[in-house]
């Protein structure tokens, strides 16, 4: 993990992390957020159908957080 320094007098602390798709480390991502030590930035919910353009939106600057796909 590495340090983000968030804006000024936010009161946020940020880390910067990468985890492979294996189970372990997405159950160590798992306990986390139950335990409320880690929470999500979830930006918008798009639907499967978008998945393709989802990409593209995202090289806008316009992204925010993390997109929810919806099945």
């Amino acid at each position: 993990m590495t340090p983000i320094e968030p804006a000024a007098d936010t009161g946020v602390s940020a880390m910067h992390m990468v985890a492979r798709n294996d189970v372990a480390h997405l159950a160590a991502l798992v306990e986390l957020v139950d335990a409320a030590s880690l929470s999500i930035d979830i930006g918008e919910s798009r639907p499967l159908g978008d998945l393709a353009d989802i990409p593209h939106h995202s090289e806008t600057g316009r992204t925010r957080g993390k997109v929810v796909i919806i099945p």
